[in-house]
């Protein structure tokens, strides 16, 4: 029995396999750790949102949680809080709260939120001020609020 050595282009093929998932695995990893920590909307919940201390006037009154009830296979919402201003949702993309805002007549959505006023007695002017907060998290939100 005889040993033959692989054709050159396997070698060369191997190498740059091996280069390539080198370099390439670390790149990947990297791009996500960055992605994280410069994307807050992923990592914000509301319970932050609930728990905020704000100054001025206070926009969560008279939170409950409502997850269990309100985040059905239907909403597909993961997290979801009632207050006197509007009820929360919060979803795991975009895509998905914009897509949920559509179904509401009285409503506002950014990034991966949703607020529903339908059935709330707050003023119109908390319920502006709990939205300008909502939107005020980040930095980049550029929109304009619902007339109500």
């Amino acid at each position: 029995m005889t040993f033959e050595p692989a054709p050159a282009y396997w070698c060369g093929m191997g190498k740059k396999w091996l280069i390539a998932v080198l370099v390439g695995v670390p790149l990947i990893f990297v791009a996500g750790i960055i992605y994280w920590f410069l994307h807050p909307q992923l990592t914000l919940t509301l319970e932050d949102l609930m728990d905020a201390e704000y100054t001025g006037n206070d926009v969560t009154t008279e939170v409950t949680e409502i997850t269990d009830s309100a985040c059905s296979p239907d909403i597909g919402c993961v997290e979801a809080y009632s207050t006197a201003e509007a009820n929360y949702y919060r979803f795991r993309t975009h895509a998905a709260a914009t897509e949920y805002n559509a179904t509401l007549t009285d409503s506002f959505s950014v990034n991966y939120f949703v607020m529903d006023f339908a059935g709330k007695d707050a003023s119109v002017n908390d319920q502006l001020f709990a939205m300008q907060q909502l939107a005020g998290t980040w930095n980049d939100y550029e929109g304009d609020f619902p007339v109500r």
